[in-house]
């Protein structure tokens, strides 16, 4: 499913050749969140979510081995801040999300990392940062909003 871009925002454009090198990139880019931020992934199955949420937990302090929550929703990480990992597949609507008490890690001190966050799109608060991953032959698109354009740079 493709959700647009926020307005007036460019996506910052990664190519990734392998799992390993989205990995890299989830744990470089890990070192510009701050607590409270939320991360939204889309993508479709197979195109790396969980992939770069194992980067993202890496680059947070977390050590313990990450794997997708599908059939648990949530599960939760311990790092240099907390990382709440969140899967919607699941989930039938936005009202699902709230009813089981999802919202409330929104709006917590730790990290969220959502995997399929069109399935609660219009809950996300304003700062969310979006990454699109995209398979492409032998390689992923990963496309990013929400991040400060010169974040880019300190990347490549």
């Amino acid at each position: 499913m493709n959700e647009p871009l926020p307005p007036n925002q460019k996506a910052m454009v990664f190519e990734t050749a392998d799992a390993n090198a989205t990995i890299t990139l989830g744990e470089r880019l890990a070192k510009f969140l701050q607590p409270g931020a939320v991360v939204a992934l889309y993508g479709d199955l197979g195109a790396g979510k969980t992939t770069i949420v194992k980067g993202f937990a890496r680059g947070l302090g977390v050590r313990e081995t990450v794997k997708s929550p599908s059939f648990v929703i949530i599960t939760e990480y311990q790092g240099k801040l907390p990382v709440y990992h969140i899967d919607l597949y699941r989930i039938k609507s936005p009202a699902e999300f709230t009813e089981i008490g999802l919202d409330a890690y929104l709006t917590g001190t730790g990290v969220c990392l959502v995997e399929w966050a069109e399935r609660a799109e219009e809950l996300l608060p304003p700062h969310t940062i979006r990454i699109r991953l995209t398979v492409l032959n032998q390689t992923r698109r990963i496309e990013i909003t929400g991040l400060n354009p010169g974040i880019a740079q300190e990347l490549n």
